[in-house]
């Protein structure tokens, strides 16, 4: 069975992970602040939640690139290449802000995941998912993140 953010258990040691990371903290590869990890980790999970307004008919792919890239991804516990592309609607630019918060919010969207419901999202690139796929997808997706600061 493939590691995904749907399995409680996984979940919480996720949470534990980013309850770990300290504003300071340097990445090990990227140039993102910690801050700007945490909010960009936030915004991906409210729009895989459908937390705010989020247009989800944008679509950089073909359907066979998708389908393709998404196989992959999902297969197994490979994690995410470095430097993974991102969507530009999750890019943060402000290098500072309310870590605390962010994290919090963070942690609160991550939690949702206990009864995730969304079936309007659609991936920018990926397209539609299903839910075992947005499972797997967000907790690479988290632990790519959570490596790159050292949790």
């Amino acid at each position: 069975m493939v590691k995904s953010i749907l399995n409680q258990k996984l979940r919480e040691e996720i949470i534990g992970r980013v309850r770990q990371l300290k504003p300071e903290t340097e990445p090990a590869w990227g140039t993102m602040s910690a801050f700007q990890m945490v909010k960009h980790c936030r915004l991906f999970e409210a729009w895989i939640h459908g937390i705010g307004e989020w247009d989800y008919t944008i679509s950089r792919s073909t359907p066979m690139q998708a389908a393709e890239a998404l196989a992959e991804i999902t297969a197994d516990d490979t994690p995410l290449i470095l430097f993974a592309p991102s969507s530009e609607i999750l890019v943060v630019s402000e290098p500072e802000g309310d870590f605390e918060s962010e994290r919090n919010l963070w942690i609160d969207h991550l939690e949702r995941y206990e009864n995730y419901n969304n079936p309007a999202f659609i991936h920018d690139f990926f397209g539609k998912m299903s839910p075992e796929q947005i499972g797997i997808l967000a907790y690479k997706h988290t632990d790519h993140h959570l490596r790159q600061f050292g949790v």
